[in-house]
């Protein structure tokens, strides 16, 4: 993975290099797609090479309430996709700021803890020579798509995504019965909404065959 996350790298710092403003990138892809260890593991190759910092929120943050995300079932794929998470937050609270003539200036990395079902805003001043690298499902969908300035995929089978899962959220979880009947359910059933109406493939500046995280591969986008 070295080679590709030094070669990602080099690309966004020489894109922010050519903006005033912090450089927004999107890291998407289905669940246990391998975006948040990419996603750090960019994040530290920068750091290394350039003067930028860092600036590392998910859309797991952004969560709405339990009874909000659930409204439609535990299992529904259409309330996954459509209730799950706060984008008016991620907007208004991180993204807009971002785009903005002033710093530093103070956004969110979190809004909400949905490990406990409460607010829990996470709030940072953030200066001019900053990357975002915000990872999460579902990131180049209406509602979010316009604000970035590089877009990233991650691309796994949904076989992967339920191997992944079996060994990585039974805290969450809890049995294997209920991981399965997650992913097969409401999940990767989501992310096929999620192709259909919004294209996300089409979309990357970037896509990843990370099907074998330790030898992933670029594809053409």
């Amino acid at each position: 993975m070295t080679k590709l996350i030094e070669e990602i790298a080099g690309e966004l710092v020489a894109k922010a290099s050519r903006k005033d403003k912090p450089l927004r990138v999107g890291i998407d892809g289905m669940s246990c797609a391998g975006k948040t260890t990419f996603a750090d593991r960019l994040g530290e190759v920068i750091r290394t090479r350039s003067d930028y910092r860092i600036l590392r929120p998910s859309v797991d943050g952004f969560h709405r309430p339990r009874s909000e995300r659930y409204r439609q079932g535990e299992y529904s794929a259409k309330g996954y996709y459509e209730d799950t998470f706060d984008y008016d937050a991620i907007r208004a609270r991180l993204l807009e700021p971002l785009n903005g003539d002033t710093f530093p200036v103070r956004c969110l990395q979190a809004s909400f803890d949905y490990r406990v079902d409460r607010p829990a805003e996470e709030a940072v001043e953030v200066p001019r020579r900053t990357i975002l690298l915000f990872e999460g499902v579902s990131l180049f969908r209406p509602e979010l798509d316009s604000w970035w300035d590089e877009r990233i995929l991650l691309r796994i089978s949904f076989e992967t995504a339920i191997i992944r899962a079996l060994k990585r959220d039974q805290e969450l979880l809890g049995s294997a019965q209920n991981i399965l009947a997650k992913y097969e359910r409401r999940y990767n059933p989501a992310w096929e909404i999620y192709e259909r109406l919004a294209n996300p493939e089409a979309k990357a500046d970037i896509v990843i065959d990370n099907e074998r995280p330790d030898r992933p591969r670029r594809i053409a986008a």
